[in-house]
């Protein structure tokens, strides 16, 4: 089952010292015999059998790499004890009492779980492993301890060496058919009910588990493909994404198609044939990775892996501080060329966010309109004239007698051109129209990779499964602003570009700014090269017109990236100055998102 759709592309080049280099491994079989000549290295430097601790993050096919080891430790007459770790969590019925309260909280979304690994585990258990280890360990056996959480702190230090396997949250969706299960359980379960429980629970507690892990672990393990694997040193591993943390950077970008969308990302982009549309793409921190080429090896890494290392070189001392070390800004792709209009919706405020979800941060939005078709808008705050309870009537009869209304009735739309920008503060009733490429630029810090989308009406129409969306009538007119209307949307949400810099060879624009919302929007122009630097903030840069440009530190020219036109990239604070190139024939017009 495919539910992401990625191409070749966002591919990171650093520079690495030759020596380290050297110390990265690839191949299955290759990590077979390097385990196998630890242990017997330990034999004879020692004279004890060797004590191997896996761990890994959910959807690691651990049966492929465990049951290739055995058979090379066999060859190589190894006695080895190779031990469960799933053996020591506590039942399904347990678990599930644990975690019922946050997922019956809501039908269509949860609550954010705060609890650790150890909630999971039944410590008698694992003094039961503890003791089986030793065991093995007297009787001069050799041991693997695998699987999700097996070096928590009270087993950590009984390992001579610690491996972690991670893997690609791209990787865990796709492999659904075959792999995995939730956290501690035996069998798989519908994948609406895996996709909540994933991003409410199991990844909550996998990733403080992950992020602790990390600093002690003796070797890293990429393993996104189980006949591929990679395998570095820690210190090797952490020198690289110091090393990419110092260059202009790109976030892999994934897609998926949704009832509205349209193609026209499908072709520009070369998206897979098979795909219905290539509505949605996106690049949010808690779902996507980076992409690192080292020489001729390729590492794909969680985002949030880079950002737990070098946090402060990306975000700056001021962001790094005002967001608790979360990455700030989400984009989304949203592609409607001869499809039809998103679902009419609301965001939520801050004091909702926590109160219904467990979440830290409001949802705010904008659109920037990258490319138009005939009859192009945008949907944005109540008429002037509308009546909110005969809308909360109208919606509310959709949702439950399926009998359709009049949106324009009650929707204030906009008519739409390229280069329109749109600000979307929490509370304002928006949407995508149909027959329009938007970038959304989001401030968005939340544990839910989807985000908290509160559908109003969505045209009575039909999933790409043949279901209804889910409306959220009460989410949505309990955080709807309703003094948002035409008036107050065209002069407080629709700003005309302000110039703030003008040189020899471009411009730069604020296309927006709103109190409430922590981040702008500028635009550059540029027609041949121009300077610009983050002054100990990061920038996001969007190509949205011309046909190339290079972006490249002006500390170290050789730490650049090239941008194509609609990618996005990362240029963290610590990069100070930095130049732009237009390689294009025309000018080339760049859209910056920034913390204010």
């Amino acid at each position: 089952m495919t539910v992401f759709y990625s191409i070749d592309e966002a591919l990171n080049r650093i520079r690495f010292p030759e020596k380290s280099k050297l110390t990265i491994v690839r191949g299955l079989k290759e990590f077979c015999d390097f385990i196998a000549l630890l242990a017997e290295s330990q034999i004879k430097t020692r004279n004890k059998p060797i004590i191997l601790c896996f761990d890994g993050y959910l959807g690691v096919k651990w049966n492929q790499i465990i049951s290739t080891l055995q058979k090379t430790l066999e060859k190589r007459n190894l006695n080895f004890s190779i031990i469960d770790f799933s053996t020591c969590y506590k039942s399904p019925s347990e678990i599930e009492s644990i975690i019922r309260p946050y997922l019956e909280k809501d039908p269509n979304f949860g609550f954010v779980f705060k609890g650790r690994i150890n909630n999971f585990l039944d410590f008698k258990n694992v003094e039961k492993l503890k003791e089986k280890i030793k065991i093995h360990e007297e009787n001069g056996s050799a041991v693997i301890c695998y699987g999700p959480g097996s070096s928590i702190p009270y087993l950590r230090k009984i390992y001579d060496k610690i491996f972690y396997f991670d893997i690609t949250r791209e990787r865990i969706f796709n492999d659904l058919e075959n792999n995995p299960v939730p956290l501690g359980w035996r069998e798989k379960i519908a994948f609406k009910e895996f996709v909540r429980r994933f991003y409410y629970v199991d990844s909550q507690v996998l990733d403080r588990h992950k992020k602790y892990i990390l600093n002690f672990m003796d070797y890293y393990v990429e393993s996104n493909n189980p006949s591929e694997l990679k395998f570095l040193p820690r210190k090797v591993y952490f020198e690289i994404l110091s090393e990419l943390a110092e260059y202009p950077f790109a976030i892999k970008p994934l897609y998926y198609p949704v009832t509205w969308g349209g193609n026209y990302l499908k072709r520009m982009k070369k998206l897979p044939e098979s795909m219905v549309n290539s509505g949605q793409g996106f690049i949010v921190p808690v779902d996507n990775s980076v992409r690192i080429a080292v020489d001729n090896v390729e590492l794909e890494i969680p985002f949030l892996n880079l950002l737990w290392a070098e946090a402060k070189k990306i975000l700056g001392d001021y962001a790094f501080r005002k967001f608790k070390g979360h990455f700030p800004i989400v984009y989304w792709y949203d592609d409607s060329i001869e499809g039809w209009h998103m679902a009419i919706q609301v965001h939520a405020n801050r004091t909702y966010m926590k109160k219904h979800f467990n979440e830290p941060f409001s949802q705010d939005e904008s659109y920037y309109i990258v490319f138009t078709g005939p009859g192009a808008k945008t949907y944005l705050g109540l008429k002037d004239d509308a009546n909110i309870e005969d809308l909360r009537r109208d919606a509310k009869r959709a949702e439950k007698e399926h009998i359709p209304f009049d949106h324009e009735k009650y929707i204030n739309s906009i008519p739409t051109k390229p280069g329109d920008y749109f600000l979307i503060p929490n509370g304002t009733v928006h949407a995508s129209g149909r027959n329009q490429v938007v970038l959304e630029i989001n401030g968005e810090i939340c544990s839910y990779g989807p985000g908290y989308t509160f559908h109003i009406y969505d045209y009575l129409k039909p999933d790409l499964d043949g279901t209804l969306r889910p409306i959220h009538i009460e989410h949505s007119f309990s955080v709807i602003k309703s003094s948002r209307r035409a008036k107050w949307v065209m002069k407080n949400l629709k700003q005309q570009p302000r110039l703030i810099r003008l040189t020899n060879n471009g411009a730069e624009y604020l296309l927006g700014s709103y109190k409430n919302m922590y981040y702008e929007v500028h635009r550059i122009e540029v027609s041949s090269r121009m300077d610009d630097d983050t002054k100990g903030k990061f920038h996001g840069l969007t190509l949205v017109d011309g046909e190339k440009v290079i972006i490249s530190s002006k500390k170290d020219p050789e730490k650049k990236y090239e941008l194509n036109f609609l990618d996005t990239i990362i240029i963290p604070a610590s990069i100070g100055e930095y130049e732009i190139i237009n390689l294009g024939p025309k000018p080339a017009k760049i859209v910056k998102a920034l913390v204010k």
